[in-house]
């Protein structure tokens, strides 16, 4: 056992359930949970080649931030500019040391940030990718935003071959809608961040 402040930590257990990926395995997606909080809508695609529809999302380009990527496959796939939002997301994300509050010697830092504002990614979704011709498991992350359901989407935006539909759905039906249960915990997600930082939703 090796011990760090108070707690002891089992370094065998760790050996064990510590695993290892090549870069090449593990696929990376980014997409968002864009809401139109007046009207109480969010932004989801009907998938013409699989038959379902699903939150819009693709893969990162190399070296591309991985929030860039979300709100440029966003805007691919539907045409809207999602605007994505500040929120009290909880994360494990740390706060730089300029950031951090005075608080004198011996102050930790949290495990969770619970009440700091920041455009965190509010979740993630993760299966092995059925459609990889090779082996990968693939780890979507989502992030909150927001968009004007009336305005009209940009044209030609999707890559050669795609053939989705964007579609603006009321909130209180999306389980109606989304054919996986994980993308639909993402949007549940996103509107109760929403609601703890102060946005209204449903109310024009």
């Amino acid at each position: 056992m090796a011990r760090q402040g108070d707690e002891q930590l089992d370094m065998d257990q760790i050996d064990m359930s510590m695993t290892f990926s090549p870069a090449h395995e593990v696929g990376i997606s980014c997409g968002t949970v864009t809401i139109d909080p007046g009207r109480a809508k969010v932004l989801i695609i009907w998938n013409n080649r699989l038959q379902i529809h699903q939150l819009p999302k693709g893969r990162r380009n190399v070296e591309e931030h991985w929030f860039d990527t979300a709100l440029r496959e966003t805007h691919e796939e539907t045409g809207f500019t999602a605007t994505p939002l500040a929120l009290k997301v909880p994360t494990r994300a740390q706060l730089p040391k300029r950031a951090l509050p005075n608080k004198g010697k011996g102050y930790k830092k949290p495990e969770i940030l619970w009440d700091h504002v920041s455009r965190e990614f509010i979740g993630t979704c993760s299966y092995p990718d059925p459609q990889s011709k090779s082996p990968s498991f693939k780890t979507v992350y989502y992030w909150a935003a927001t968009c004007d359901s009336t305005s009209t989407p940009d044209k030609d935006t999707q890559d050669e071959g795609e053939n989705l539909v964007p579609k603006w759905v009321d909130l209180v039906d999306i389980e109606k809608f989304l054919r996986f249960g994980a993308e639909v915990a993402v949007v549940k997600k996103a509107v109760a961040d929403m609601k703890r930082s102060g946005h209204k939703i449903g109310e024009q």
